[in-house]
């Protein structure tokens, strides 16, 4: 007989303090190098200019991977990721078969706006706020129009993707183990809003209390997963804002 266990993912958040003693001092090793790199490629404008439209690429094709959207061969990933996102450049055969070639180059296409939206804000020194986050949503998921879900029964069905709003239904996804079921459970949809807003004022207080970037995007991924506060979309969303908190922050860290 199958048992159903429930995992408890979600608890209201907050920052311990265990968090401050992780260990980043092989960043801290490197970072001065990369900076140095970093002034010398932007004495070339166009060469720095190319290696981050190439960095930005490699981001958007690696979380469809990461989030199991799809998978893409590692030449095409290469090509894609040097050339960019052209469709001539990619076959039947080169990505997997759970998605259409228009879907797949319209997530990457997506997904590169969505990281350019980003790069805007931190160059711009937007502050990060929840209509930021809810904005950012809208963009990565510009053409998904549906969110997977499933029934009382364990069936699975479309249910229409609410864009830059957060989730009216649960999304707890489930797997099985053997002969038991298990289901993982995020945050509510009653709670999200508040949990949001808690969110951003623990963000703004490690900055004010200078925790270090790669802790405070750690800890942000984290906290924001458990809250998964899109109906879908959310690894997305978690890679990204803990890109723009790293990379905002780190600089002025040194």
């Amino acid at each position: 007989m199958e048992e159903i266990k429930i995992i408890e993912i979600w608890k209201f958040i907050s920052f311990d303090d265990l968090w401050t003693n992780c260990d980043t001092s092989k960043l801290d090793e490197i970072s001065p190098s990369w900076f140095r790199r970093k002034d010398e490629l932007e004495k070339t404008s166009s060469e720095y200019a190319e290696f981050m439209e190439r960095l930005k690429r490699q981001h958007a094709i690696e979380t469809g991977i990461v989030e199991r959207m799809y998978d893409i061969s590692k030449g095409v990933t290469e090509t894609l990721i040097e050339k960019g996102f052209a469709e001539t450049l990619v076959s039947h055969g080169d990505y997997s078969d759970n998605i259409t070639k228009d879907q797949l180059m319209n997530h990457l296409r997506d997904h590169l706006t969505a990281v350019d939206f980003v790069f805007d804000y931190v160059k711009n020194n937007r502050p990060l706020t929840v209509g930021f986050i809810k904005d950012l949503h809208q963009v990565v998921t510009a053409h998904q129009d549906f969110a997977e879900g499933r029934d009382q029964f364990g069936n699975k069905h479309n249910i229409p993707l609410i864009k830059g709003e957060f989730k009216e239904r649960e999304n707890n996804p489930s797997r099985q183990d053997g002969n038991d079921k298990i289901t993982f459970r995020y945050c509510p949809p009653l709670h999200v809003a508040a949990e949001m807003d808690n969110l951003i004022s623990i963000y703004e207080d490690l900055l004010q209390r200078n925790i270090h970037p790669l802790i405070i995007a750690a800890w942000f991924h984290h906290a924001f997963s458990i809250i998964h506060p899109f109906q879908d979309g959310n690894g997305r969303l978690a890679r990204l804002l803990a890109s723009l908190i790293f990379i905002k922050n780190l600089a002025f860290s040194l």
